[in-house]
């Protein structure tokens, strides 16, 4: 009797343990040392700004400024975002919606830096679109794809 209730009992156990194991979260997707997750929009803010601030020689007031402007802009990014992959339809709208919230941002920091600072700002935003993914984490401009779960990296060497 007791034969088949110790196989019954870890089986059972077994099973809890395979089902438990598969509800957890997936591993975060790592590079070299490196995990990619989603950053709210105030550790976004922060991060740029530390980084504006470092580049453009930024004074407290300014970077203060700056840190709520960014953090007011990725909160409504991140809005943008949670309204779901954009059909066919609105794509136009939402790509609109975005270059219009972004001049937008660009003439409030242009109210808050100095011409100096604002053309270095602007040259450092150019250089930004025009290398792809440098300045990003990736070398050589590569390209960080994310899709079904799992992260493709192509670089620009290959």
């Amino acid at each position: 009797m007791k034969s088949p209730l110790f196989s019954l009992l870890a089986a059972f156990a077994l099973t809890i343990g395979t089902a438990a194991a598969q509800t957890q979260p997936a591993a975060a997707p790592s590079g070299p040392g490196r995990e990619y997750r989603q950053v709210s929009p105030e550790e976004r803010a922060t991060r740029r700004t530390e980084k504006m601030t470092k580049e453009l020689g930024l004074s407290a007031d300014q970077s203060s400024r700056i840190k709520q402007i960014l953090l007011t802009r990725d909160q409504e990014m991140q809005a943008l975002r949670g309204q779901g992959k954009p059909t066919a339809a609105t794509r136009g709208q939402m790509g609109s919606q975005m270059k219009a919230n972004r001049e937008k941002y660009d003439a409030q920091f242009k109210q808050i830096l100095t011409a100096e600072q604002y053309t270095k700002y602007t040259e450092l935003a150019q250089s930004r679109k025009q290398h792809g993914g440098k300045g990003h984490g990736l070398k050589d401009g590569g390209k960080m794809k994310a899709k079904n779960g799992k992260v493709k990296v192509k670089t620009t060497e290959s």
